[in-house]
């Protein structure tokens, strides 16, 4: 188990995502964010359409990956 400092806690929320880096001797921690939606959707070629099938299909998938991170 790995404990925070009372500086590093404040800075973490609990749905906040981390991830740990071994770097030689030396252990890194990084607050991570999911890129929104509409980042994604902004990525696309602008002549491309997404069939709506694709795009329910993926908000399935991204609620679930949100219960099952927050233990629900």
């Amino acid at each position: 188990m790995l404990e925070l400092p009372a500086e590093a806690l404040e800075w973490v929320r609990p749905d906040d995502e981390l991830m740990l880096f071994i770097e030689g001797d030396s252990l890194v921690l990084k607050k991570v964010r999911p890129p929104r939606l509409s980042e994604l959707a902004g990525r696309a070629p602008d002549d491309t359409e997404i069939p709506l099938q694709e795009i329910v299909d993926e908000v399935h998938r991204y609620r679930r990956e949100k219960r099952h991170a927050s233990g629900d």
